[in-house]
C-alpha cells in the first residue's frame, strides 16, 4: 500500500485494495506496481490481479 501513494485507496479488505480511479487511469499500471518485489525481500515472486466495476463487489 505504501508504494501506491499516488492512488486514491478508499478501503481494504484483508488482501484486497479498493481504489478509486479517474476514467483515464490504468488498472494495469496498479497491478504492475503491486507485483514488484520489494528490495528487502529478493526472490519473492508477487502477482496481482484486479477488476473494474462501478461499485465494490466480491469477485
Amino acid at each position: 500500500m505504501k508504494t501506491l501513494r499516488c492512488c486514491d485507496i478508499v478501503g481494504h479488505v484483508h488482501d484486497e485494495l479498493i481504489i478509486e480511479f479517474d476514467s483515464g487511469a490504468s488498472p494495469d499500471a496498479v497491478r504492475e506496481q503491486m507485483g514488484r518485489t520489494p528490495p528487502w525481500l529478493p526472490g519473492l515472486k508477487l502477482n496481482a490481479d484486479g477488476y473494474e466495476c462501478g461499485f465494490y463487489m466480491k469477485a
